[in-house]
């Protein structure tokens, strides 16, 4: 079988479906997509005719909106072989799971869902992988991120380790590594010796960005919330949020725009608050608790201006 796979290539939960379906599928070729240039990319297989050359294709950690939802659903060579991961509340509410080939899930008996646990747990079902410890330890830990479940459950340090590594060795970096790592078939997941001290630099390296970064926060009024305002690099995003939030901040939400990834980050501090209210007022999509929305270039000076200067109304 020759397999598509576009996913997520921002954090741990979108390489984890590139590498589970390296695991499952002998030919396969994936497409990183930003958060908000998944129809995008899939026009240019369109375009290519590219997109009929393959026997599956899936999306991962994505969500798929019109009108290229009911392109694919309307055409007979592609309806029955295109499925799509994903567990983002805005998809949800907005609709996008009204055809047979999307699967949005928000949680299941373990907890929340992730875009990998789902597609996890799609190619177990399918015998399409076999089911070892040390694949589901990887998706569990990546899951467990992704959610947030290994600081609000579990304590899981291992789980925020996993992701310091892949912001150490980068995206096709972790790819590998991940395959490389599970194609050794142990009956634990676990770090090697490189890796341990790959993410402690990584951990030191965090910590000092993490006390530079909150020096030059600033709060303003936005849709009539308290927000925090940290221009930052993409990476620093959620280790950013738990560090503002372990300062007992009294904001409702962490706004951070990374203009190195095109993206305002929103992540909220207060329990009760949904960030993706927010994010879906300025364009964007994600969970109440994490979510953004795209900056383009031609608006950068616009989004600087919005978020420092102006007041605004509810």
């Amino acid at each position: 079988m020759k397999i598509l796979i576009f996913t997520h290539k921002s954090d741990i939960d979108g390489m984890g479906g590139a590498v589970l379906a390296s695991l499952a599928f002998d030919n396969i070729d994936y497409v990183l997509c930003e958060t908000f240039n998944l129809q995008e990319e899939i026009q240019k297989y369109f375009d290519s005719k590219k997109i009929y050359d393959y026997d599956m294709i899936y999306v991962t950690d994505l969500w798929l909106e019109e009108p290229m939802l009911t392109r694919i659903a309307e055409d007979e060579k592609l309806k029955d072989k295109f499925l799509i991961f994903d567990h983002h509340e805005s998809a949800l509410t907005n609709g996008l799971n009204k055809y047979d080939f999307v699967n949005i899930k928000i949680s299941d008996e373990k907890g929340k869902c992730s875009g990998t646990s789902l597609f996890y747990q799609y190619l177990k079902k399918n015998k399409l992988l076999i089911d070892r410890k040390d694949v589901y330890d990887f998706v569990e830990l990546t899951r467990r991120y992704d959610t947030w479940e290994w600081k609000n459950i579990y304590d899981d340090e291992m789980a925020h380790n996993l992701t310091l590594l892949f912001d150490a060795v980068g995206k096709e970096g972790y790819i590998k590594l991940m395959i490389d790592k599970l194609s050794n078939k142990k009956n634990n997941f676990s770090f090697s010796e490189l890796e341990k001290m790959l993410i402690e630099n990584k951990k030191n390296q965090v910590k000092a960005k993490l006390e530079e970064y909150y020096k030059k926060m600033i709060i303003k009024e936005v849709l009539g919330y308290k927000a925090g305002i940290i221009f930052i690099d993409y990476e620093y995003r959620n280790d950013l949020a738990e560090y503002v939030r372990n300062k007992k901040e009294n904001i409702d939400l962490l706004i951070m725009p990374s203009f190195d990834y095109g993206t305002i980050s929103y992540r909220r501090i207060k329990t009760d608050f949904k960030v993706r209210q927010i994010a879906e007022y300025f364009g964007g999509r994600g969970h109440d608790y994490a979510a953004s929305s795209p900056i383009f270039k031609d608006t950068e000076n616009d989004v600087i201006s919005l978020l420092l200067t102006k007041r605004y109304d509810v």
